[in-house]
């Protein structure tokens, strides 16, 4: 790099690189900085020195074999000589005209014939990339490395794999067709597979209604990484269902009377029973508490409590959800026994086999309030509860681990969550 006077203005100079002599035959380029002062032209070099290389780099990307590559590559040539990239058919439409013989000027200037690359990129000639979904759903995994950071391995896997099935459930039901092609009415034809799929296997809408979220999600993902200007097809396709609150709460008198009537949990095996009966006193998550060591166990201290906290590998649903919850009554006893067993193991963060066990034997045993009842039906026994004991909203909030979009000062101190738990503890 160098710059140097010539009739009072200076000018930036480099030599092409010798990797990109392939793409560039010149020995050198020279830019016209448009200043007199030393100084001024020293301060501008740097970056007409990046936007050279960042030529030089798209230069070689136009050549390369991955149509994604070229396509993107186009759109940055374009893009460091002040233009737009427009196809060639958008460029020969009579009102684009004077742009399309400004773009051909610049390819032909005095002295310089532009490498083909860049007049391809220029002159709209370079094809966008075609997907299939199958592909674009590979486009989206390269591309979203970021959405499973912090998660453990099962549920990284288990994100991935609820993507993958959509997009083999749209094969099935469609084709795997390019994104381009794909038409509102194929979305439609997925929605109608789905609702005959439900229908006939009994299966819950909000099966269908993940199904197209996740579809969308890869569809307009890919379509806005590579700028290809596609709308997804699949946005609006979900079922409206009614009650969507499927986890009804327990009332009071069934935990007591049914759930926890002497015998009632002693063919569930110690270690689901006892995750279960943190949960009635506790309102936690089941990830919450199947994710907790030993020792945040706390109860040995002077008021017990289940320390719920993120780390490597167990993430929390939201920053709120760090929190210390009190433990008392039947939870109290419960959570003394994981740690005398030396903390949970058979369940240890795997929330899903938990449910899977505990629902079962809740199922088997007749110990749903209504098939619609299910394990965590008993965090919403536990906020309702906590409302119908009078529980300042803050409080509740505080001890569920819900967002609170209000100002925060301070977290509610140990005692004053003991307090209002010790209310409602069985």
């Amino acid at each position: 790099m160098g710059i140097y006077c010539d009739r009072g203005r200076y000018y930036f100079v480099k030599r092409v690189p010798k990797r990109f002599a392939h793409v560039d035959p010149r020995q050198k380029i020279t830019r016209c900085l448009h200043t007199d002062s030393r100084r001024e032209a020293l301060a501008r070099a740097p970056a007409v020195e990046a936007e050279i290389m960042a030529y030089w780099e798209a230069l070689a990307a136009g050549r390369a074999q991955d149509a994604a590559a070229r396509w993107e590559a186009a759109r940055r040539l374009c893009e460091s000589r002040g233009y737009e990239y427009r196809p060639f058919a958008d460029l020969a439409r009579p009102e684009m005209l004077a742009e399309l013989f400004a773009r051909l000027e610049r390819l032909a200037g005095p002295g310089h014939v532009a490498p083909r690359e860049e007049a391809a990129a220029m002159l709209g000639l370079v094809d966008a990339p075609s997907f299939t979904m199958t592909e674009a759903l590979a486009e989206f995994f390269k591309a979203t490395p970021e959405r499973v950071l912090g998660k453990s391995e099962r549920k990284a896997a288990l994100w991935r794999r609820t993507r993958e099935r959509a997009v083999e459930y749209f094969v099935a039901a469609v084709g795997d067709k390019d994104m381009a092609e794909i038409t509102r009415e194929d979305a439609m034809a997925f929605r109608a597979w789905w609702q005959e799929r439900c229908a006939k296997r009994g299966l819950d809408l909000d099966s269908a209604n993940k199904s197209f979220s996740h579809i969308d999600d890869v569809f307009q993902t890919v379509s806005d990484l590579h700028n290809l200007g596609l709308k997804s097809p699949f946005s609006g396709l979900r079922f409206k269902v009614k009650n969507e609150n499927k986890r009804p709460p327990f009332s009071i008198g069934w935990i007591r009377n049914r759930i926890l009537a002497p015998g009632a949990l002693d063919g569930l095996n110690e270690e689901a029973r006892d995750v279960l009966l943190v949960m009635v006193n506790t309102g936690a998550r089941p990830d919450e508490i199947v994710g907790a060591l030993r020792e945040e166990f706390r109860v040995g201290d002077a008021i017990p409590h289940l320390r719920i906290r993120p780390r490597d590998g167990h993430p929390l649903k939201n920053d709120q959800s760090a929190r210390d919850v009190p433990l008392l009554g039947v939870s109290l006893d419960a959570a003394r026994r994981i740690v005398a067993r030396g903390g949970l193991k058979r369940y240890f963060m795997n929330a899903n086999k938990w449910t899977a066990a505990a629902g079962k034997y809740m199922r088997e045993n007749g110990l749903r309030e209504s098939p619609a009842h299910v394990p965590y039906s008993l965090r919403h026994s536990f906020e309702d509860r906590l409302l119908a004991a009078g529980v300042d909203e803050r409080l509740r909030i505080e001890l569920m681990g819900h967002k609170y979009d209000r100002p925060k000062y301070g977290d509610p101190p140990l005692d004053l969550r003991a307090a209002a738990i010790a209310k409602i503890a069985l």
